[in-house]
């Protein structure tokens, strides 16, 4: 198992992805997932094991269904773990907070380096941590910040509309994780006659936001009330509408769906 001495883990100790997940047999977008995990497995020389989605399925037989589980609806999630060891680890949790109105802070951002950024690495401490700020002050979610921008959240993908009706989003490059559930949403948003640009999600665009959703695995689209204590947007809730319509659609789909072995 990775690790230094002092049992400090290290980004490229590990590789996971979270998947959404009905509480029953059945994982939602599970080949996307599959490929990311792939594709940041090789950024940061993780070799997975070729028999990888046999033992995925081997360990969720050890994981307990939902009291409230559902045949393909969102209400858990699953993290799937691979560490530089090639050794599979499966935690479940229900899904306790999604498509709600949050109240956000902001926290600084962890800073690695360009191969370990936008992966979702073994050490992700920072997030945790940022998260446990978060809930120390009441908020539900923390938003990672740097060079007076915002990159990610704890664990969903903020966006905003801005006052000329265009959506924007920030990429890994600046320095967050690239966001399954957001990629879901982007796909579709032009149907919806919502144009997206990826650029920096700077304090004058936040303060100048029409409204601002928090896009996850968990979170579905939740809307950002406030930020620091500061109102967000006003009574428009158009984005939000729209993102959750797309998600529920989504979901909809028994093709967007694999039934894991049970």
């Amino acid at each position: 198992m990775g690790g230094d001495e002092a049992g400090q883990s290290r980004p490229r100790d590990s590789v996971f992805t979270t998947v959404t997940w009905d509480g029953l047999s059945h994982f939602a977008d599970y080949k996307t997932h599959l490929k990311r995990l792939s594709d940041h497995a090789k950024r940061l020389r993780i070799s997975l094991p070729e028999n990888i989605e046999s033992l995925i399925s081997e360990h969720f037989l050890a994981i307990l269904p939902l009291e409230n589980g559902q045949q393909k609806q969102p209400l858990g999630l699953v993290k799937i773990s691979i560490d530089s060891d090639a050794n599979v680890q499966l935690s479940a949790r229900p899904i306790t907070l999604r498509n709600e109105e949050i109240e956000a802070v902001t926290v600084p951002a962890p800073r690695w380096n360009r191969k370990v950024t936008g992966t979702k690495h073994g050490d992700w401490v920072p997030y945790h941590q940022a998260r446990m700020k978060a809930d120390d002050v009441g908020a539900d979610l923390a938003l990672l910040v740097h060079d007076f921008s915002i990159i990610d959240g704890d664990r969903a993908s903020p966006i905003l509309l801005d006052e000329d009706g265009v959506v924007w989003y920030s990429n890994s490059e600046s320095g967050g994780v690239e966001s399954i559930t957001r990629s879901i949403i982007l796909t579709n948003l032009e149907e919806h006659g919502l144009p997206f640009q990826n650029g920096k999600l700077t304090e004058r665009l936040v303060a100048r936001a029409h409204e601002m959703v928090a896009l996850g695995s968990g979170m579905g689209a939740s809307r950002i009330i406030t930020i620091d204590g500061e109102d967000i947007g006003g009574a428009a809730n158009e984005l939000t509408q729209i993102c959750q319509q797309i998600l529920s659609q989504h979901y909809a789909d028994s093709d967007n769906w694999t039934k894991m072995v049970r």
